[in-house]
């Protein structure tokens, strides 16, 4: 029986994740297994998603073989902590996946491929090299006829157009896709992205919107024990929020970049935060913009606005450095 006539009869139900996921690592039908790593990686089933690839990985069926190879890419990436993912990591994860030879007429693989590189774009910060992935995947999803495996692919191209328009600074484009991924997706993991980053999105206009994402993301990873989020969220989004509006009270990281921008912050301890970043090897724009805020300096000002753009394709996080600019002329 195809996956995706048991999936529309369990879909919803209170222990939809737990009888999908018995089942999907009870499929033997080749069709079947693709989509059902496809589902269990959706849905944030990483251990499950891990025992399946590692049993396919070896199968006869090309394709079967080369797609559990795919999300082992996946998975490993996911597994990764903050800290643990070096400069070379995401461009070694786009080169083990162009080492796949690819057919053409391979729709479902060529649609992971193009992930892998729009989540590894994503990582080296290159936010301009998403789009042109993107419009590759909505052409190929017109060729997947599985309907269980159209929908699950459309939600992972609605995230990345989530993430992409955020970047292009077209907020609300952006959050009519954070909105929906939020009512459809039942992978708490992937609610916890969602909300760091539509918190970071209302950081220009609402500071209690963006606490109030920041808050529910936080306690929806401390609910899973999910570190690598509560790590991410404790030591760069919430401090980046508090430090922008100037509510630092009782606010720390462990970041040494956000500890300049909260020295910053309160009551303008200019010399500890120009200490902190001229102490590193090389800076950020983020660093830039601290740096030049600190300073009062046009020039750093501007090269952080540059920067964001020019290497990061950036548009949302260049109003940082223009803003501030604008304010030095008055």
């Amino acid at each position: 029986m195809p996956l995706h006539v048991i999936y529309q009869q369990l879909k919803g139900q209170p222990n939809e994740l737990r009888d999908m996921s018995e089942i999907c690592l009870l499929s033997e039908n080749e069709d079947n297994q693709r989509t059902a790593m496809e589902y269990l990686y959706v849905n944030g089933l990483y251990d499950e998603l891990k025992v399946m690839t590692d049993k396919i990985k070896y199968a006869t069926n090309t394709t079967n073989r080369k797609s559990a190879k795919i999300y082992q890419i996946m998975y490993e990436r996911k597994m990764l902590k903050p800290q643990q993912l070096k400069p070379e990591t995401p461009s070694n994860f786009i080169k083990a996946t162009n080492r796949l030879k690819i057919m053409n007429e391979d729709y479902t693989l060529r649609i992971l491929r193009d992930l892998v590189h729009i989540y590894s774009y994503f990582d080296m910060k290159q936010y301009g090299e998403i789009g042109s992935f993107n419009e590759n995947i909505k052409h190929l999803m017109l060729e997947v006829k599985d309907p269980m495996l159209y929908e699950l692919f459309e939600s992972r191209l609605n995230e990345t157009l989530f993430i992409y328009h955020w970047k292009r600074n077209e907020l609300i484009l952006s959050r009519k896709y954070g909105y929906q991924l939020l009512k459809k997706t039942s992978n708490y993991r992937k609610q916890i992205d969602i909300h760091n980053i539509l918190a970071q999105g209302y950081l220009f206009e609402s500071y209690q919107q963006a606490i109030h994402h920041v808050s529910l993301a936080l306690e929806m990873a401390e609910q899973l024990s999910y570190e690598r989020a509560i790590y991410g969220l404790k030591n760069f989004t919430l401090p980046f929020i508090a430090a922008y509006h100037k509510k630092t009270e009782g606010i720390t990281s462990e970041d040494i970049a956000e500890q300049a921008h909260i020295a910053l912050a309160e009551g303008g301890d200019v010399d500890k935060c120009i200490g902190l970043l001229e102490g590193l090897d090389t800076l950020t724009p983020f660093q830039q913009y601290y740096l030049g805020q600190a300073k009062q300096d046009k020039g750093l000002l501007r090269k952080a606005y540059q920067r964001f753009i020019e290497e990061r394709d950036d548009y949302f996080y260049a109003r940082l450095p223009l803003e501030a600019l604008h304010a030095l002329d008055y």
